[in-house]
């Protein structure tokens, strides 16, 4: 049977360490129920690099794994003046500061309330003066508390989470080291290095991820994607014995026609007029698209790492490449098929991606929303003004009251669209009042209701705001315009599947809902 995902959810929330250990119960343990079937299948992408390396091995090119980390100072060696300019595309490193943490008597009563007879102070300290200087890692702490304090796992949990702060208020500190936008920032480094202990030529290549801050995700456009990159110092060699070899490296990727082209603004780590682009003809669109880029390094920026030799630089996009050769018209729908290849959804599967984002976790919680429904309902056609008192009880040590109102003259105490339910009919979602429902139509009701979602959203609210000790609050829904506003949301997925159909999604309506608690003496 499928896990009850709503009901784990809850629970999670209020109290994660219970929950998780009861979802073990969840799981079969013993038995002999599944067998792997003949589902295998490699990524195109994948292929391409496997079947891409053995090409350019037998070209005459040995393969190194570079480095994933660039320090900020090498892209000023490389780009000089135009470094400010490519670090707004660099993704920073950042890492968190471990505190000093100091135990108090009343820390030290907090975890006796978790651990009646908890009387190892001194080797909780020493636990915490060896993680702050490093001797054990953040995730081997819970292990060590279970282990040199003999308590459970989940006491463990239950101290780092409800009783040290301290390691929850962290913020990151930004460092000077990035990830590699290009694969060209590592090459400077390396060839420095190996023109000391290898004759020339140097002939080399790597696949590698780079990681680009686009402004945008786009059909020939990511975050993270491989780059294809390799590099030759000879002497002499010059720039057309460079586009021969970038040509022939284009044939070898299977690519007999494509085109070269100088760009008009050089990159700063290329000699100037010396970058060339490499296009490719879409098969289906007929669009050319740009799979490399190459050049001759810049004397200036190679003698900032004590080369003397030229040196050439292409790189491929291989995500790019494989879009072009698998006909696909997006690099997204190549790279990450399970988020953007077409899927589709039948109304029944539509109708359990409905669901209300804010929900009661506790007992009174769920006694308050229910109260709230239940009076609303049996005064629905009741004139404005009017105030009704819905529930009064203690949470949290406080007495509260929680009302419902309408202060707007000569109205329904709930407006029209209050008591809508929400319906899936060929693939649309709509909010419908159930007296205009033909049975008769293929309709699928999914029991999700204006009125329950902002009775739940205001029941989770007051179990919030009374946490931080807020003595009122008030809750008010007019014209309702979107889920968010009457509490009902859509699974990620199912919303992208309707507007990609261009189905709708429509809720609007005149709600008309005021509610609100305050505590009393």
């Amino acid at each position: 049977m499928p896990f009850d995902i709503k009901d784990i959810i809850r629970e999670a929330k209020k109290n994660y360490e219970k929950a998780w250990l009861k979802s073990r119960d969840l799981l079969k343990l013993k038995g002999n129920f599944f067998n792997l079937q003949k589902k295998g299948k490699s990524h195109p992408v994948s292929d391409f690099i496997d079947n891409a390396k053995k090409k350019i091995v037998k070209l005459g090119f040995e393969e190194l794994i570079l480095p994933m980390f660039v320090e900020e100072e090498d892209i000023y060696k490389q780009y000089g003046p135009e470094a400010v300019l490519i670090l707004d595309r660099l993704f920073y490193l950042a890492g968190l500061p471990r505190p000093d943490i100091g135990i108090s008597n009343e820390k030290v009563e907090k975890i006796q309330n978790i651990i009646s007879n908890f009387e190892k102070i001194k080797e909780l300290k020493q636990i915490f003066r060896e993680y702050k200087i490093g001797e054990i890692e953040a995730d081997d702490l819970i292990e060590v508390f279970v282990e040199r304090l003999k308590i459970k796992e989940n006491q463990a949990t239950e101290i780092i989470d409800k009783i040290f702060p301290e390691l929850k208020d962290l913020k990151p500190i930004p460092t000077k080291t990035t990830l590699r936008s290009h694969t060209t920032a590592l090459w400077f480094k390396v060839l420095s290095e190996l023109k000391k202990k290898k004759p020339l030529p140097l002939q080399y290549f790597s696949i590698a991820k780079k990681f680009r801050r686009e402004q945008k995700i786009d059909s020939t456009h990511l975050y993270d994607s491989y780059t294809l990159s390799l590099v030759v110092m000879a002497e002499p060699i010059s720039l057309e014995d460079c586009q021969k070899i970038a040509l022939e490296l284009c044939e070898q990727l299977g690519f007999s026609s494509s085109k070269v082209e100088i760009k008009k603004a050089t990159s700063k780590y290329y000699a100037p007029q010396t970058e060339f682009e490499i296009f490719v003809e879409h098969p289906k669109s007929k669009e050319w698209i740009e799979i490399g880029d190459g050049g001759f390094y810049s004397p200036v920026s190679l003698a900032q790492y004590d080369i003397e030799y030229p040196v050439f630089n292409i790189g491929f996009g291989i995500e790019r490449i494989c879009m072009i050769k698998t006909e696909i018209d997006d690099i997204r729908k190549l790279v990450y098929p399970y988020y953007y290849e077409n899927i589709s959804f039948t109304d029944k599967e539509i109708s359990k991606g409905v669901h209300y984002k804010f929900i009661p976790l506790t007992e009174k919680g769920i006694e308050i929303k229910n109260a709230i429904i239940k009076t609303a309902k049996e005064n629905k056609d009741k004139i404005s003004p009017i105030e009704l008192k819905v529930w009064e009880g203690t949470i949290k040590n406080k007495k509260i009251e929680v009302s419902i109102w309408e202060n707007d003259k000569d109205v329904k105490l709930l407006g029209p669209a209050a008591l809508n339910k929400v319906y899936i009919s060929d693939g649309a979602v709509l909010g419908i009042s159930p007296e205009k429902i033909d049975l008769h139509e293929k309709i699928i009701d999914t029991g999700i209701t204006y009125l329950e979602g902002i009775a739940s959203e205001m029941a989770y609210n007051i179990e919030i705001f009374l946490d931080q000790n807020k003595d009122t609050y008030e809750h008010r829904v007019k014209m309702c315009y979107r889920g968010s506003e009457v509490n009902i949301e859509l699974d990620d997925r199912i919303l992208e599947y309707i507007q990609s159909k261009q189905k709708k999604f429509d809720i609007r309506g005149p709600v008309f809902v005021g509610l609100s608690y305050k505590t009393i003496n």
